[in-house]
């Protein structure tokens, strides 16, 4: 994933240093939908720091968890592509 880790010079290659490389990997990874376990495993963290790691991103409006039974599946929002994308946005003010 090295656009995203703020490695290389893709798209998202200041999401890294913006968000810090484990965030930045799973919300990338989050893109096609991923369980807390499978984020866990994929990245190499626990489920307690991906816990964490989702709850701030969610926090930011750019990922979405929904329980189901026994598992929470996060999955990007919208805003959440536009940073992973490097979408330019339209100029503010008048």
């Amino acid at each position: 994933m090295p656009g995203a880790t703020g490695r290389g010079s893709g798209p998202g290659a200041g999401l890294g240093a913006l968000l810090g490389r484990t965030r930045a990997a799973v919300l990338q990874d989050v893109v096609t939908g991923r369980t807390t376990g499978e984020l866990a495993e994929r990245i190499g963290i626990s489920g307690a720091a991906v816990s964490q790691h989702t709850a701030v991103l969610r926090q930011a409006g750019l990922l979405l968890s929904v329980r189901r039974s026994k598992h929470v599946l996060h999955t990007i929002t919208p805003a959440g592509l536009v940073l992973l994308e490097g979408a330019p946005h339209p100029p503010l003010g008048p």
